[in-house]
């Protein structure tokens, strides 16, 4: 309570953010899509609605930039979709700051309970349990569909919630046994968190090689598999660096 008395103001923003989201997204007409829409067109739904890839989401983006927006959606091969769509458009940007708000809870959690770790930790549990149950009755507990689906693309509120309240387990697992328990020194994530530009613009210069990108089923299981070995070979390159005390920066 009293982190939400602490950052009222921000709070409301991203209220007011998310109200933005779901009133166009669900009450804006879309040209041969029902109302509502949130899936990728193409042959998804029996192929019956083709041309309403993203729903509002797409319409939104190609009615503003017209052709001037990323071409090749992820879901293009998967779902033979043909219209284009941009993963970081207008709407999507929104939830993307609801994200980068949910890290400045985590920030405000740790520097204002700095005497109490257990306060921390507690605090962090808290807010995992309470994001994750938020993000699992906006998609009903399925991997596809519910109210609102687990959908990156769309960066949808239930993708927010889900990925924020994972992070925040994550964080309380690592911190309990990093900073309050001492029980490991942060390696591996310390030497990635060491190098991070590399990593960055290495991953999309060598994204069509292998083992840090190779062809696959398009399912979302193995497409899944395919980002975790590419993270793990990273990890390792992150390690010889490190090993090395090789540091890029800018």
């Amino acid at each position: 309570i009293s982190l939400i008395f602490h950052t009222w103001p921000q709070w409301i923003l991203m209220a007011l953010f998310s109200g933005i989201w779901a009133a166009v997204v669900f009450a804006l007409p879309v040209p041969g899509c029902p109302k509502g829409y949130l899936g990728p067109g193409g042959i998804a739904d029996g192929g019956e609605y083709p041309n309403c890839t993203g729903g509002a989401t797409g319409y939104i983006d190609r009615l503003i930039w017209n052709n001037n927006i990323y071409r090749h959606p992820t879901c293009k091969e998967m779902f033979k979709t043909t219209q284009y769509f941009d993963p970081e458009g207008i709407l999507g940007s929104l939830m993307a700051i609801l994200t980068v708000y949910s890290g400045v809870i985590a920030g405000h959690v740790i520097q204002l309970n700095k005497s109490s770790r257990s306060g921390i930790l507690i605090r962090l549990v808290v807010l995992s349990v309470v994001s994750l149950v938020i993000g699992i009755i906006l998609c009903k507990g399925r991997f596809t569909g519910g109210w609102i689906p687990i959908n990156k693309n769309l960066w949808s509120p239930s993708f927010v919630f889900i990925t924020s309240g994972s992070s925040y387990g994550i964080l309380a697992i690592l911190y309990l046994l990093i900073d309050s328990q001492h029980l490991i020194t942060g390696c591996p994530f310390s030497a990635m968190g060491k190098n991070p530009l590399f990593i960055y613009i290495g991953s999309y210069i060598l994204y069509n090689y292998f083992p840090f990108n190779f062809y696959t089923e398009q399912s979302h299981g193995m497409l899944m598999f395919q980002a975790i070995v590419g993270t793990i070979s990273w990890m390792f390159v992150a390690l010889y660096l490190d090993y090395k005390k090789k540091y890029y920066k800018i």
